[in-house]
């Protein structure tokens, strides 16, 4: 690039996940261009990814149920990015909203990432084929290829705030959990229920783990998960039990840092367990890491049953049509504990080494 790239604006509206496997394209434009102005752009529910990340000049959070609503916000949000001039625009996102923001902002140089809707469709409905697997990070980074960046650091990366981590603190320490003790995240939730992993085998995983001396579990859970944890916590003894359901964002990835290991569906957390270098054990069922949303980047282990209807669904959304949830099912209480010994053994031997 010839010019000198003062402003950057990288779109990636949605969805959690998605956000955090996008901060490594941050990541390789700072380092390229380590005066420029880097703007993101998201939906406001998911700012609090963002909000404290040192490499972002300005955070441009999209609220589409309020500010934004409507034709009318949403060329109003149009008419503010277009007031600065980019240099460099790059859409993550490459829907339909995205489209227009694409075509209807000022930027000297347009680029966007290609979703390999054809690969996932094979991967998907023509499972017999030999299909190389996609990875979503990696999709993100191929489009700063033709401006001639490469990224060293291919890990998500998220910062907390020095609130929410205080927080975090004393919200464990008011629930008597000590310093020495090994705290367990179970999140049991996922956007779509046909992606959660049986309730009762996760209730199973957590009496066996607080039984370990010192060992406590946290349940967490957005408000619409909160009926899901309170089953769960009925067979948990309460003082090896924390429940941290419907805090925002923010408090979540504090909580979740503070854990020594995350159990989790193919979900959200996982990916904030990932950016924050939380070893994690992640279940897949109607997915699978071949479609490019593994965890990335901390230690971790995926348990997948790779029956031969998986993935029945790019998102697990599809209503399951076998007389039993095989992908899931086939996935034993154990298989879990073991995976939790093995992380929590290495992150163990990392520390001693350190």
């Amino acid at each position: 690039m010839r010019r000198e790239t003062k402003k950057i604006l990288i779109i990636r509206l949605s969805s959690l996940g998605d956000v955090i496997l996008a901060t490594p394209v941050i990541s390789a434009l700072k380092a390229r261009f380590p005066r420029s102005e880097l703007f993101f752009l998201t939906k406001a529910r998911y700012a609090d990814l963002l909000r404290n990340d040192p490499r972002i000049s300005s955070l441009v959070e999209f609220d589409p149920m309020k500010r934004h609503r409507g034709v009318s916000g949403f060329m109003r949000l149009i008419s503010q990015l277009r007031s600065h001039h980019f240099d460099l625009l790059i859409d993550l996102h490459a829907n339909l909203r995205s489209f227009v923001l694409r075509h209807l902002v000022k930027s000297r140089i347009k680029l966007k990432y290609r979703k390999r809707w054809l690969r996932r469709w094979l991967i998907v409905h023509l499972k017999f084929l030999k299909t190389k697997p996609v990875c979503t990070l990696e999709s993100y980074l191929e489009p700063l290829q033709r401006l001639g960046v490469e990224a060293s650091e291919r890990n998500p990366l998220i910062f907390l705030s020095r609130d929410d981590l205080e927080f975090s603190n004393h919200f464990l320490l008011e629930r008597q959990v000590e310093k020495d003790d090994i705290v367990v995240g179970v999140h049991p939730g996922a956007k779509w229920a046909t992606k959660r992993w049986d309730e009762e085998k996760f209730a199973q995983v957590c009496r066996i783990l607080v039984e370990k001396p010192g060992h406590k579990i946290m349940l967490l859970g957005d408000e619409s998960e909160r009926k899901l944890v309170g089953v769960m916590e009925k067979d948990i003894p309460g003082q090896s039990l924390v429940k941290a359901v419907g805090f925002p964002l923010g408090k979540v990835m504090s909580l979740i840092k503070r854990c020594d290991c995350l159990i989790t569906n193919d979900s959200g957390p996982m990916h904030i367990a990932s950016a924050l270098r939380v070893p994690a054990v992640a279940i897949f069922g109607p997915t699978h890491p071949q479609l490019g949303f593994a965890p990335v980047g901390s230690p971790n282990e995926v348990l997948c049953a790779d029956v031969k209807c998986s993935p029945c669904s790019l998102h697990g959304e599809k209503r399951c049509s076998k007389k039993s949830r095989f992908c899931l099912d086939l996935i034993e209480p154990e298989m879990v504990i073991e995976a939790v010994q093995r992380l929590l053994k290495e992150k163990k031997s990392v520390l001693k080494g350190t």
